[in-house]
């Protein structure tokens, strides 16, 4: 099974899109297609950003271990 892509390669595949639709060279077809794809990376990177803020305020609303 695959392993689905970090907020890395998130954050890659959206500077990817930037800097083909700024060259200003693509095709209007290949041009919707690289802002579908950036849009898409970018809903997914935030999911992932979200999840993570969640994650560390129940971290930071758990009471310090024993003997920490």
């Amino acid at each position: 099974m695959a392993k689905p892509p970090s907020i890395e390669d998130h954050f890659a595949q959206i500077e990817a899109a930037v800097e083909a639709l700024e060259s200003g060279d693509l095709p209007l077809e290949e041009a919707l297609a690289r802002y579908e794809a950036g849009l898409k990376s970018l809903r997914l990177a935030k999911t992932q950003l979200d999840r993570y803020t969640a994650r560390l305020e129940e971290l930071r609303a758990e009471p310090p271990a024993a003997g920490a």
